[in-house]
């Protein structure tokens, strides 16, 4: 028997500060210029300071189903939102399956984040699917939740255009549930030589199904382009015929 939940907002973790500047003193000789510049300088001091990443679970979704051979898979999907002021560099993220009674009954580790560093009022996708060894009736997952690693940074993400982008739907029970397909082209004058992309599946209504995500292993210099193809991970079969709209996020990716 297969089972569908979507989850609201959940808020994950609080932000961090970010570290402050020192105010130099002026060396102009005028007192009124040397006073203005000290006074511009505590109030850039008290901006850094109050500057913040914030970093939250906007939307999610998860399921859980069990396959031709009774294994019982689990599948999560975020849309994670920098609500700060400060870009956030996402970390760590582990996810939770949980019981009704709030027991662990399984874990999903080292799940990536699509962009990895979020903006302020930006969005990131995660998504993943795992099988639980010690489950055996899909039904007993009840919940889930993510625990997601961040730290404020001075970087920002190298973004790459899309175009042409087309959500299908399988053909069948026995194909996947949702492909998405178009074009992503490289904007920046960098090579762009690992991209990472991830597609938002969304209803009519604008409520978030879930994730589809994936890679290209190819450099694309400025301007260049290349098809994609997104299929994974799987999804909960009760979001089929449900998805009218796509939203794909696409970036180079740094270590």
């Amino acid at each position: 028997m297969q089972k569908m939940v979507l989850k609201s907002l959940i808020p994950v973790i609080i932000g961090l500060s970010v570290l402050t500047a020192c105010a130099e003193e002026s060396t102009m000789s005028s007192s009124s210029n040397g006073a203005e510049g000290e006074q511009q300088t505590e109030e850039q001091v008290e901006e850094q300071e109050a500057a913040e990443a914030v970093v939250e679970i906007q939307s999610d979704a998860f399921g859980a189903w069990k396959d031709s051979i009774d294994n019982v898979y689990a599948s999560y999907s975020a849309v994670i939102t920098n609500t700060g002021d400060k870009p956030a560099m996402i970390g760590d993220i582990q996810v939770n399956f949980e019981g009704s009674d709030g027991t662990i009954l399984g874990t999903m580790p080292m799940v990536l984040a699509v962009p990895d560093i979020v903006m302020p009022g930006e969005t990131a996708y995660i998504g993943e699917n795992t099988v639980l060894e010690s489950v055996s009736d899909p039904e007993a997952v009840t919940g889930a939740s993510a625990n997601v690693d961040f730290s404020p940074t001075n970087e920002q993400p190298m973004m790459l255009e899309t175009e042409g982008v087309k959500l299908t739907e399988g053909k069948d029970e026995y194909s996947n549930v949702y492909t998405v397909t178009g074009t992503v082209i490289n904007p920046n004058e960098e090579m762009a030589d690992d991209i990472r992309l991830a597609a938002g599946l969304y209803d009519a209504q604008g409520n978030f199904l879930g994730t589809l995500n994936g890679s290209i292993m190819v450099s694309l210099n400025q301007d260049g382009k290349a098809g994609f193809e997104l299929n994974y991970p799987e999804l909960p079969k009760e979001v089929r015929g449900k998805a009218s709209e796509v939203k794909v996020k696409a970036y180079k990716r740094t270590f």
